[in-house]
């Protein structure tokens, strides 16, 4: 079950990196491009759209990395955990579903790039679906 509103914490692998989420999602969705695929090692990534101003780092600091022009993925300079995404064009900030606490709280509502999925990984063909990023 998806829950909306409820507050939500999570953090990095080492525990050096805290983080808060209050309020509903914007969106969640399981992304299957190259970049999120190089940039966290996994065969995709499962995100959680938030309004900025819900989100609070509440320990350490989340370090960035500019991956394009204009986008920034956001990481534990500990322990390397990713964390979050964002950037240029972005109203909301996504956030690693994994990352959370709890992260069966979030049931992911699409897949995006599957264009670019590995040919292995089988979906949920009952979500909404896009070959690329939903306009």
């Amino acid at each position: 079950m998806n829950d909306t509103s409820k507050h939500h914490e999570g953090g990095c692998m080492c525990g050096a990196v805290r983080y808060r989420v209050s309020g509903a999602h914007t969106y969640s969705g399981i992304c299957h491009c190259d970049d999120c695929r190089r940039a966290t090692g996994g065969a995709y990534v499962p995100w959680l759209g938030v309004a900025p101003e819900t989100f609070e780092v509440t320990k350490g600091k989340i370090t960035e990395h500019e991956s394009s022009p204009g986008i920034r993925r956001g990481f534990c300079s500990k322990c390397g955990s990713s964390l979050t995404f964002g950037g240029e064009g972005w109203n909301d900030i996504a956030i690693t579903i994994a990352s959370l606490d709890d992260p069966n709280a979030i049931t992911p509502e699409s897949n995006v790039f599957l264009r670019e999925r590995l040919r292995w990984v089988k979906f949920n063909e009952n979500m909404r679906n896009y070959d690329g990023f939903p306009s």
